[in-house]
């Protein structure tokens, strides 16, 4: 696309997960302008600066003229509460998708997400704001991953599931077709589950089972 096109995006969050989130933001074509963390500082090997900390997003963002923002922060509520003060502030949130995932031009995206190397979203599934599909992930035919939702690293996400907001697919997870995870649920990694998890509830194990983390 012609420059003056190009779309300047900056980036809240300056650790690992952000580092992987520039490169698929610049995969889709977006001109990263810099970052902030919570504290100003970042991990090392970011490909941009650390331009301040998060408290000065609203005047970084004015004083360099962007309009456009994405949320690279792996923790949900905290991601969620950062993208609604972006919105205040009147930036756009825009999506970050790795040029190694595969998403059906029948799925539908909201805005802020992450889709990274190796993903898979097919046909119908429904991904909302803010949700973080990590890579090498599977969503299959008709899921619906809710608002600001993580599902992490390699799990398996069978035909029509529900995740609900906030939730989080542990690594190498799994859920059976049409099993519904309610909002704040966690189920742990490796986890297999088989069966409906409610709300703000953490499931463990093969055949996932509530239980309480020490």
């Amino acid at each position: 696309m012609p420059s003056s096109d190009i779309v300047r995006v900056l980036v809240v969050g300056a650790g690992g997960h952000a580092r992987v989130c520039i490169e698929a933001l610049d995969d889709s074509g977006y001109d990263v302008v810099g970052c902030v963390s919570r504290d100003g500082t970042g991990i090392g090997g970011l490909p941009c600066r650390v331009l301040g900390s998060d408290e000065e997003l609203e005047q970084l963002a004015e004083r360099i003229g962007v309009r456009h923002v994405f949320v690279a922060v792996g923790h949900n509520a905290t991601r969620e509460r950062l993208t609604e003060r972006c919105r205040e502030a009147g930036l756009s949130p825009v999506n970050a998708i790795s040029r190694f995932a595969m998403v059906s031009a029948a799925a539908e995206l909201g805005s802020g997400v992450a889709v990274l190397a190796g993903a898979v979203v097919n046909p119908s599934a429904i991904v909302a704001d803010g949700a973080i599909l990590n890579t090498r992930c599977s969503i299959d035919h008709d899921v619906y991953v809710g608002p600001f939702a993580h599902v992490a690293v390699g799990v398996a996400v069978a035909g029509g599931v529900t995740v609900g907001e906030r939730a989080l697919l542990g690594v190498g997870s799994c859920v059976v077709p049409l099993a519904r995870i309610g909002a704040d649920a966690v189920v742990g990694a490796g986890a297999a589950v088989v069966r409906d998890v409610p709300a703000g509830v953490t499931v463990l194990g093969v055949p996932a089972r509530e239980r309480q983390l020490r």
